[in-house]
Formats: C-alpha cells, structure tokens, sequence
C-alpha cells in the first residue's frame, strides 16, 4: 500500500469544512463594504450640493447677484450685495488712507545685533492701546546681550501690542528701526518713548523719530468734488456709504477730475454662473443616487443601494421641493424645472425675464424666510450631521455589521485549525499503521 501525505489530506478536508461558510461571510462583508462606499460617495455628493445652495443663501448672499460698473477703472472697487438698489451714482476720491510708519536712526554702524541696554522701558501707542515693554526681558536667548534684533521680535511677539510691527531696515550702508501701523487712518497714529535705560543716545534717537509715512484718512465725495457730500473713514473701504455696497478705494483722483461714474445693477452672468453650480451639484447628486439605486437587469448590474429606503427618501424630499411653489409662484413659472430624467434644468431666457421684470420678487423666492433655499437646507441637514445624521448612523450599523462578520470569521478559523489538527493526527497515524504494515506483509514475501 502506498503512503498518503496527512498535510495535504488534513488541508484539503479542514478547509472543505469552513469553505461554505468562508465564502457566505465574505460575500456578505462585500456587500456591507460596498453599500458603505455608496453611501460615502452620496454624502460627498450631497455635501457638494449643500454648500452651493449655502453660497446663495447667507446674510448677505442672493440668488440674483448684484455688481458696479465704473466710468474709470483704478481708483476704487465696489462689492455689492443682494440688497443693493440698481442705481447710477457718482464718487470722487480725494484721499486715499494710509498707515503711520516711523523711522529710528540708531548712528552709523547700527546691524540687527546691536547691543542696546538691558534696562528701562519703551513704551509705544496707537489709537488708545499702550504697551509698555521691560527692556530687562527682551534678551530671550539668555546670552547676556540684549540686541535690536531681540527688540522686534519682543514688540512684535507681546500679547499688549497695539497694533504695529516692528522691522529693521537697512538702507544707505545702515539698519534703521522701524514701527508701522496695522490700520490705516488718523486715528492710528504711532507714538513711541523710551525711559530709564542710562543711555541718552538710545533714547534721543527714539524721542526724534522721522516718519516715513504720515497717517491719513480716505476721503470721497459722493458727487462732486466740493459740492457733493464729504465722506472721511479711517479705513479706504466705505461700508454701506450706497445701501448695499461697499466702496474700496485705492487711488486718489487729481483735483478737479470728474467724479466717476457707478452704475449699481443685477449681473446677469454672475447669477447664472452661481445657479448654475446649483444646478451641476444638484444634478450631480441625483446622478450619484441613480447609479447606486439601479435595480439592475440582465444586462447592468443591480446597485449597492438599490431598494434603500433612506436614499430614496433623500431623492423624493430634494426633487418635491424644486416642485413646489414659493412667494405665490411655481419655480418654473421663473424657468426652473426638473425634466423626465429627473434632473434640473434652467430656461435662462424665463429666468432672465423673471430677474428683469421683478428682482426682489425672485429674490424672495429663493432667499425669503422658508423659501426655497431655506427648504432644502432644512431638507438635507437631518442627513448631514458628523455626530447623528442619517449617513453617519447607516455608516455606522454597516460597519458594525461588518465587525460581527469578522467575529465569525476569527472562529472559523479558529474552527479549521482544530479540524486541521484532528485530521492531521489521524492521517499521520494511519500512514505510520500503513508503513508497518507495508513491512510486516514484506517479511512474508518470496
């Protein structure tokens, strides 16, 4: 009789044991992975869509997007929001505003590691902010030495600083000091002293500091220079100065210059590129649900999610609230419509229309208080949250399942490894009673 191999036998029968239930586990941890996955990517897609319509639809934000033109580019910029009224206006920049710097001439000779003293104090203000800083513990490095290098790095790394930067310059072969302030505007001006530290020169040559630049106020006159109304702000941007626009200058105009000319209005392009994103997202999402929802056929396969009733309950909520009406009016009244493939669609010539004819109307459609805009957000949150939304929640039991799939797995491995023992044991032993009776028959031959 010929021996068997009781490693390869034991392997073979160890694993025909586990294999049906191998093969269940593993197609059921599959489908758990792959429903996971589907529901990640829905989310993201879901997400990409929230945030369009957030983007339409904050404290200052609108469907219709308002924007200036100018009569003369370079000198100011305007950022319109949804409240603004269409209008002509015209502004003239007399003054730009600018920011306080300072210069101090510390001799010739002066670098960054210039020792300056260890004692005293310096103080500096701007705009009703002090700081008062201790000479004595601005030597951070501890090599005895306290530097001007160490001197702006102290003024501009201490938690009391009013507002300004200090910075070494070198010009003409020599370091100078340098104080600017953050803000612009007359009221910003920088002012500083030193006291107490022994040295006269040190401190002179603070006391006669030159300034590099003076601080100013912007000023414009909406209208005419001279006969219009005068406008001064600290700052070159002027909030709200025209209802919903803020004006930013940036260059003053010479006097005499006519005043430029604003035309404040709807900015049909950048409405329909921002509705547009909504529309991409929007349709992005549905296509999203589509692939994973597919009940599948001869020919394409059936989806991980498809008969999953959260999705589809996503999918019904999002695409009843483009068909319903808002303000007294149907969205596709205005040109918004979801087609037969159910995804959303813009007729720009019924928007454009409805933006031409009625902006605040349109406006309140979307923007108003539980509108449209407010609907879908409302809508899609109970979905979207990190801790409890309906995502995370499915997410989670999924991968919960996939855990308990894991367990099962370990004690079939564990079940193989006895099996493989006990039938290794026993193959072994027969192969020892087959060699012995192998020798014992050939004791017997002729």
């Amino acid at each position: 009789m010929s021996s068997i191999d009781p490693i390869s036998m034991a392997t073979q029968l160890a694993t025909y044991e586990i294999q049906p239930f191998q093969q269940r586990f593993q197609s059921q941890a599959d489908k758990y992975q792959s429903q996971i996955s589907a529901y990640g990517k829905i989310e993201t897609a879901l997400r990409t869509f929230r945030t369009a319509v957030e983007d339409m639809n904050g404290l200052n934000d609108s469907v219709v997007k308002n924007g200036a033109t100018f009569s003369q580019e370079g000198n100011l910029s305007a950022n319109v929001n949804a409240s603004a009224l269409a209008g002509e206006y015209q502004v003239f920049v007399e003054q730009v505003a600018t920011s306080h710097q300072i210069g101090v001439d510390l001799g010739a000779g002066t670098t960054a590691d210039s020792a300056i003293p260890a004692t005293g104090s310096m103080v500096i203000s701007m705009d009703g902010n002090t700081l008062t800083l201790d000479l004595a513990t601005v030597d951070t490095d501890n090599d005895g030495t306290t530097t001007l290098q160490e001197l702006a790095a102290a003024i501009n790394n201490d938690e009391n600083n009013p507002g300004v930067n200090a910075s070494l310059v070198r010009a003409n072969g020599e370091t100078h000091f340098m104080l600017s302030g953050k803000e612009t505007g007359v009221a910003n001006t920088v002012s500083v002293s030193v006291t107490g530290t022994g040295d006269a020169n040190f401190e002179n040559a603070f006391a006669n500091s030159t300034d590099i630049s003076t601080p100013k106020d912007a000023v414009i006159w909406l209208g005419a220079e001279g006969t219009g109304l005068k406008l001064t702000n600290s700052s070159n941007t002027f909030e709200g100065v025209i209802d919903g626009v803020d004006l930013t200058v940036s260059k003053a105009q010479t006097s005499g210059d006519q005043p430029i000319g604003i035309t404040v209005g709807s900015d049909k392009e950048a409405t329909k590129e921002q509705l547009n994103k909504m529309v991409d997202a929007y349709n992005a999402l549905m296509s999203e649900i589509d692939k994973y929802t597919k009940v599948g056929s001869k020919d394409e396969k059936r989806g991980a999610l498809a008969g999953d009733g959260t999705i589809r309950s996503l999918e019904n909520q999002i695409s009843s609230i483009f068909r319903q009406s808002y303000n007294g009016q149907s969205l596709y009244s205005v040109g918004v419509s979801i087609d037969r493939n159910g995804k959303l669609a813009i007729d720009n010539e019924k928007f454009e229309a409805a933006q031409a004819t009625d902006p605040a109307a349109l406006n309140e459609m979307f923007n108003g208080t539980d509108q449209l805009f407010d609907s879908l957000e409302a809508t899609v949150k109970p979905y979207l949250s990190f801790s409890d939304g309906l995502f995370t929640n499915r997410k989670d039991s999924l991968q919960q399942n996939i855990s308990r799939i894991d367990d099962k797995m370990a004690n079939l491995e564990r079940k193989y490894q006895m099996s493989y023992d006990r039938y290794l044991a026993q193959f072994t032993q027969m192969n020892q009673l087959m060699t012995q009776m192998n020798q014992t028959s050939g004791l017997f031959a002729i």
